[in-house]
């Protein structure tokens, strides 16, 4: 006779409370909130920790951000995308990709990678502020400018990374190891 499992025990609950997290993070970034207090980045970092292998769980972080960032853009002037995003997408591709290669590896450097997401958003980010030219000239003086302008705007993104990234990934660590509990007892 064959087991018959429930598909949140096929997909796994840790999955499905990652979803959750990537959704509660979009409409936080809806609603009002504090200036630069938005933990993109931290959807990008829980989704490459704790949805899969394949780049398929890309699609999550990815529609969470496209649907706030439309909704927000035609809020602000109309427009549903600003192409001055492309850079924004680059950062937040490579915290996925680098917290995807951090999921297995140890705690320690999975928490590493909730610490190093903000840095590297930021990095990235602002290079393509600097590199579309239109608000700093692109010479050297220009990209240290552009950095060193942006980092009253740096201290809400680690904020907000730090602290929805953090509590979701100890929330889903715990939600984990329960899953390999009961996965060892039914063994």
């Amino acid at each position: 006779m064959a087991k018959i499992t429930s598909p949140t025990a096929a997909f796994g609950w840790t999955r499905l409370a990652t979803l959750a997290a990537i959704a509660a993070v979009a409409l936080y970034r809806i609603a009002p909130h504090l200036p630069n207090l938005t933990p993109v980045g931290a959807m990008f970092v829980l989704g490459g920790l704790y949805l899969g292998r394949n780049l398929a769980w890309m699609a999550a972080p990815f529609a969470g951000l496209i649907v706030s960032d439309t909704v927000l853009n035609l809020a602000y002037d109309g427009r549903p995308i600003h192409a001055g995003r492309v850079f924004d997408y680059a950062a937040f591709l490579v915290v996925g990709l680098a917290a995807r290669w951090m999921a297995d590896k140890p705690l320690a450097a999975r928490i590493g990678m909730v610490v190093a997401a903000p840095v590297l958003f930021f990095l990235i980010s602002n290079f393509g502020v600097w590199a579309g030219g239109s608000m700093y000239p692109r010479t050297a003086q220009g990209l240290m400018d552009c950095y060193t302008l942006a980092v009253p705007f740096f201290r809400g993104t680690l904020l907000g990374d730090w602290l929805f990234a953090g509590a979701g990934m100890l929330a889903l660590e715990g939600l984990r190891a329960r899953e390999d509990r009961m996965q060892a007892v039914a063994a």
